[in-house]
């Protein structure tokens, strides 16, 4: 039992942090460029955190305890789910409703904030191994 809050503890450092990373991208583009490198932005990060956030549905879903997930079910949802954000991003960059830098540093918002996660568990990890 353990093991889910800390997973669960995880999970929602992430999305704070990955919240915390968008707003201060956003406001940085703004400030530092233009409105329009900040709609690219925060377009990008909302669609980084979206589709993090279907991912993590969708596993829940399929791995409740007590029943065996449906290998089928679960790659056919994974693989539309990874095809409707591939698509919605090629409109995006197709249309031109984002700078495609800006936009691209928005996306990467997600995989920013669990390597700084990560990170962080690490040295914790770390200072309570040389604690003991």
């Amino acid at each position: 039992m353990r093991e889910a809050s800390d997973t669960e503890t995880l999970l929602r450092r992430i999305e704070w942090v990955s919240g915390a990373l968008l707003f201060l991208a956003t406001l940085g583009a703004a400030i530092l460029f233009s409105l329009l490198m900040a709609a690219g932005v925060l377009l990008g990060g909302a669609i980084a955190i979206t589709s993090f956030q279907l991912l993590k549905w969708q596993l829940r879903r399929a791995f409740r305890p007590g029943r065996l997930p449906g290998k089928a079910g679960l790659f056919a949802s994974y693989y539309a789910r990874f095809l409707a954000i591939f698509f919605i991003v090629f409109v995006v960059l197709y249309y031109g409703w984002a700078e495609p830098i800006s936009f691209l540093v928005g996306l990467s918002v997600m995989v920013l904030s669990i390597v700084l996660v990560g990170g962080f568990e690490l040295i914790s990890m770390a200072v309570k191994k040389g604690e003991s």
